[in-house]
């Protein structure tokens, strides 16, 4: 739980969205910074992925990027955690323009990278990256790139990644298959 609350600290840092409403541990929101928005709703889902042969599964969650979660980004994680008394974990975010984005349209597209753009993304793109401690990852992310092949598509709320290669800044790749619900 801890590794991903510092996923999520680090990617509200990193996205600036122009709305300045914080949320409180209630979901009620004040006037402040910009924040991310967890859905807590969620907690009893489960994912699937793999990667290079390694099968895990995974608690799903999701969370928009400010209080507007019809114009916010969206993201779902799925985090698989090796034991209460190991640091080692896995972790599949796929992040899309917009939940109804992800939902209503067919033409999804591997954005190069980690982040989308801020403003004015195209409707249809969508980042996926693989990171994690353990399982021959390594300390660089796993994103989409140019190079990426296989694809992703989206059916009854339902993430569906097949023979999706993803590369890390050093070139490495990784194959990574998964079905995830939100």
């Amino acid at each position: 739980m801890k590794k991903t609350i510092i996923v999520f600290a680090a990617i509200t840092f990193l996205i600036s969205c122009g709305d300045k409403k914080k949320t409180t541990t209630d979901n009620s929101s004040t006037t402040e910074t910009n924040t991310t928005i967890s859905n807590d709703n969620d907690s009893e889902k489960t994912g699937d992925f793999s990667f290079d042969g390694k099968s895990v599964a995974g608690r799903v969650t999701t969370q928009y990027f400010s209080s507007d979660k019809e114009k916010s980004n969206f993201s779902v994680l799925c985090q698989h955690d090796e034991s209460n008394t190991s640091a080692n974990f896995e972790l599949l975010q796929t992040t899309f323009v917009t939940e109804k984005d992800a939902t209503t349209n067919p033409n999804l597209k591997i954005y190069s990278g980690s982040m989308l753009p801020i403003t004015e993304p195209e409707p249809g793109i969508v980042t996926v990256s693989l990171s994690g401690v353990g399982s021959d990852l390594g300390d660089k992310q796993f994103t989409g790139s140019s190079k990426s092949t296989g694809g992703i598509t989206v059916s009854d709320k339902t993430i569906i990644i097949k023979d999706l290669t993803l590369y890390n800044s050093e070139g490495a790749m990784k194959t990574v298959n998964a079905k995830i619900p939100f």
